[in-house]
């Protein structure tokens, strides 16, 4: 079976022999005045979007400042940052990653933020490495109560008065849900032997991205969860009750409205390294859950509820994705494939439960056909073209150093088909100027928005040098502009840039500054000092980016 590479390559080969063919620029080429290699745009003039009157920004040039850039007329107001209350008793985490914005009194300036907190700081939080940390070297009962409290996820009020988005401290709402928190594991493999009979679980970490349900609820991805195993590594308590791998790497549904509702992993959605969850609904009103699996030579997901989703009936809907079925994605055929032990021999000569097959989505989905691909991050519906969109970050085992978004179409238009279309949208590199997309978001005009996770150890060096620093990036899917990046925002050093989430109303991007100056050596060689500059450290930090409109 072929590998996506393989596939994408074909695609753009034939792309361009068509093209080639009609005397056509290569539809990914962009202007030269916003190629990575090019900063000399200072006399060029403001672009207009033609599919968007609101959104007119002048794409900025590449940067390895410590600092967050935003275009002429944008400007930014810190939310939060590591180190801050989120209630009375307790603090915003470390290393936010997904943001996710729900309206109050259906508001586009009075709402809730849930986001989530992906992994610990050790030098910042702890004074040790980051290899004392994945080497899970022991630690103090204090450095690990500091790592346990510092991930899960946040939910809190914002409030926009006079243009200027602030942190509200409402009692009502705001919450943490940490590695300590009490959760319900439901679905397929819940109270099986494969989790071990368990249906209260202890904690939820490695929160990548995630998403939003029609019933109002926020979904978040647990992702590279093995990084906390170890016998002695993540004891809970001192009665000795230990880390259980077989508890975490599920999508986790918070109802962020409810202070006192508990967390559910919800297992029929797959067990693997969940980058988001992506819904939709079926023609005849099914829900859909799209997945990718961020790991290199790993599969694309997707989840189709058993029972339908009724509008305004937000309690009827609440375990609607605990029943239905899992498959897995062949870009070669263009179909799905079925994860399903009673209904695939190939399934139960390899395994001994459906459980058993949710627990290994990495084993099972190859067995079943399922394309390799190169780590399948975000993915995201088109509001306006109705597509999926998938972020294909990199695969450098197979040479792919700068990575792909795909559109994929659905057989009929239906998320329900189990055949589809696709073509590349994007291929990163120097020519496109992006590299590595990872978090996607739409605007309500269509145009994609793609933030890039070049790795810290890769970031401004060799092929990656001409990137700099990660940034975000307008990616216009029709028209004249469609498949060109703009770069919209620059980050400062060493961060990766996550969310991306707008308001209802388009008006204003809610974005995470994830691990900023994370190479530092030591806490007297710091490579960053944002946000608060100085000698303080660098701080993961949620900001609004407003001016849209």
């Amino acid at each position: 079976m072929k590998k996506l590479e393989d596939l994408i390559n074909s695609k753009l080969s034939r792309r361009n022999v068509l093209k080639a063919t009609a005397a056509v620029i290569l539809s990914s080429a962009i202007p030269a005045y916003i190629r990575a290699e090019n900063t000399s745009i200072d006399n060029e003039p403001k672009l207009l979007f033609s599919n968007n009157p609101f959104l007119t920004f002048k794409p900025i040039p590449p940067s390895d400042a410590d600092e967050l850039i935003l275009p002429e007329g944008f400007k930014y107001d810190i939310i939060r940052m590591w180190g801050d209350k989120v209630n009375d008793s307790e603090l915003y985490g470390t290393n936010n990653d997904f943001v996710a914005y729900f309206p109050i009194n259906n508001k586009s300036d009075d709402g809730l933020l849930v986001v989530n907190h992906e992994f610990p700081s050790p030098l910042l939080s702890g004074n040790y490495t980051d290899a004392d940390w994945v080497n899970k070297v022991i630690k103090t009962s204090e450095q690990i109560d500091a790592e346990r409290k510092s991930v899960g996820i946040s939910v809190f009020r914002v409030k926009r008065e006079n243009n200027k988005w602030s942190f509200v401290n409402d009692e009502k709402f705001n919450k943490r849900i940490d590695a300590n928190s009490e959760i319900v594991l439901t679905g397929k493999a819940a109270n099986t032997p494969e989790t071990f009979n368990t249906i209260i679980v202890r904690g939820t970490v490695a929160n990548c991205s995630g998403g939003v349900t029609p019933w109002n609820t926020y979904l978040s991805g647990e992702e590279n969860f093995q990084d906390y195993g170890g016998e002695e590594y993540y004891r809970w308590n001192d009665n000795g009750e230990k880390f259980i791998e077989e508890h975490y790497g599920w999508v986790v549904e918070v109802n962020p409205y409810d202070k006192n509702s508990v967390p559910k992993k919800r297992t029929s959605l797959g067990r693997f390294r969940h980058e988001n969850v992506c819904i939709a609904l079926t023609n005849d009103n099914h829900v859909v859950a799209y997945m990718g699996d961020d790991k290199v030579n790993e599969c694309v997901y997707k989840f189709i509820s058993k029972n339908k989703f009724y509008s305004g009936q937000d309690g009827f809907n609440s375990d609607l994705l605990d029943e239905g079925d899992l498959y897995v994605a062949d870009f070669e055929n263009g179909k799905w494939h079925l994860l399903d032990y009673e209904k695939q021999n190939v399934l139960k000569n390899n395994f001994k439960s459906q459980a058993d097959v949710l627990l290994n989505c990495d084993k099972s989905s190859k067995l079943v056909g399922g394309t390799e691909c190169n780590r399948p991050e975000d993915i995201e519906i088109n509001p306006v073209d109705k597509n999926v969109y998938i972020a294909f970050t990199n695969n450098s085992l197979k040479k792919d150093y700068f990575g792909n978004i795909v559109c994929l179409k659905e057989k009929n238009g239906d998320y329900g088909s189990l055949e589809f279309e696709w073509d590349v949208l994007i291929t990163g590199g120097e020519e496109s100027g992006m590299s590595c997309p990872d978090n996607l978001t739409f605007d309500n005009s269509g145009n994609l928005w793609a933030l890039t996770d070049i790795s810290t150890g890769s970031l401004n060096k060799t092929r990656q040098l001409p990137f700099k620093n990660n940034s975000v990036f307008m990616i216009p899917t029709s028209g004249e502009n469609k498949g060109k990046a703009f770069r919209f925002a620059s980050g400062p050093v060493e961060c990766e840039v996550c969310g991306g989430s707008f308001t209802p109303d388009g008006s204003t991007m809610f974005l995470s500054i994830q691990h900023p100056g994370e190479n530092s050596p030591s806490l007297d060689k710091l490579t960053s000092h944002w946000p608060n500059g100085g000698d303080d450290i660098p701080r993961s930090t949620l900001v609004a980016m407003t001016g849209f409109k």
